[in-house]
């Protein structure tokens, strides 16, 4: 008994410090490590019992336990934050929303797409963010995107064709003048990054708009083949081929957009979809020299994937020093399965 213990409590323990190495490989290179931070959150959990049940019983290998939780403070505020808003030099605001609107076909209760378009313009002119980034958006016909966001006269997007006529993708709108714009296309993906240089009282800054590749995962499959062991088993490797393949596509994406700002002499904000929590490489890297609206300004969980709330991170919005957030919301509205971002930055 004492040996299936200690093998727990090292189990446990090993897969927590795997967890942290995540966000240092690049899955193109080498991809278990990332599936252990996705679970990043459950690890810390389970090995908080684990300690918490080690410290009653007085067990000696309770230790390992604690030196393996010590790493997860500094990650923490990853997740969930309390405090004030870490301010800055003085400066002129932008306002800021990223929002993955779900083809308008996610919203709840069986909402219609017209409905949540409907929802979604209502939500962006009731907030006047200055610039909205908007992922899988769809549309049918690009002459309703000006009546459907009559406050915002600068406009760039790449939309891919869909079903009947459709078009989807990802749309930047501007209340400020778009001086430049370009696209960052991914070989056989209709994910994409699309980017727009805004002029903002004198100054240019370059913002991305990103939505990076998915897992497209059925979980519903896999709870459906429980009862049937043999099928089950087969779901699960073919839903660890589709993470791997996932994190490796990902990771080329990102080091692409990477080398795209890196090649820019343009201060940048990225915001998006990442589909990768921040014990990632996609995190990581994105976020390389920049801040996180939500760790200056957020407060409690801030999760913004609607289905698994409070766990997944997963949209973001980041920007260099020394811009700052001066707050950050991810209203629970119910028109996709993604909350949206709002984030007003104070730019020096």
């Amino acid at each position: 008994m004492a040996l299936l213990s200690r093998l727990i409590i090292i189990t446990a323990a090993a897969a927590l410090v795997l967890s942290y190495l995540s966000t240092f490989i690049n899955p193109a290179t080498f991809t278990p490590p990332l599936f252990f931070g996705l679970y990043f959150i459950p690890l810390v959990a389970i090995n908080l019992l684990i300690l918490v049940i080690g410290i009653v019983r007085r067990s000696g290998a309770a230790w390992i336990t604690f030196v393996a939780l010590l790493p997860s403070i500094l990650y923490a505020e990853l997740f969930v934050r309390w405090g004030d808003v870490q301010r800055g030099d003085e400066g002129i605001s932008l306002k800021v929303c990223t929002y993955n609107v779900g083809l308008f076909a996610q919203g709840s209760g069986g909402m219609s797409r017209t409905a949540s378009l409907e929802g979604v313009s209502g939500f962006v002119a009731e907030q006047q963010p200055q610039v909205v980034c908007l992922q899988e958006f769809h549309i049918k016909d690009t002459n309703e995107i000006a009546k459907r966001f009559p406050d915002y006269p600068y406009r760039y997007y790449h939309l891919f064709r869909g079903r009947g006529n459709s078009r989807f993708g990802n749309i930047t709108l501007s209340q400020l003048p778009i001086v430049n714009q370009g696209k960052i296309t991914f070989k056989g993906s209709t994910n994409i990054c699309i980017y727009t240089d805004i002029e903002h009282f004198g100054k240019v800054i370059r913002v991305y708009n990103t939505h990076l590749e998915s897992h497209s995962i059925s979980f519903t499959a896999l709870v459906k083949r429980l009862r049937e062991r043999e099928k089950f088993t087969d779901e699960i490797y073919e839903v660890h081929d589709k993470v791997a393949g996932t994190f490796r596509k990902r990771s080329l994406q990102v080091d692409t957009i990477a080398g795209h700002m890196h090649d820019s002499n343009l201060p940048a904000i990225v915001c998006g979809d990442f589909n990768d929590t921040p014990m990632s490489y996609t995190y990581k890297n994105l976020a390389f020299h920049k801040r996180d609206s939500f760790r200056q300004a957020g407060k409690g969980f801030s999760a913004t994937y609607s289905l698994m709330w409070p766990l997944l991170r997963i949209d973001y919005i980041l920007y260099p020093a020394p811009y700052w957030s001066l707050s950050h919301k991810t209203p629970r509205i119910e028109y996709s399965d993604h909350y949206p971002v709002v984030s007003e930055l104070i730019i020096p």
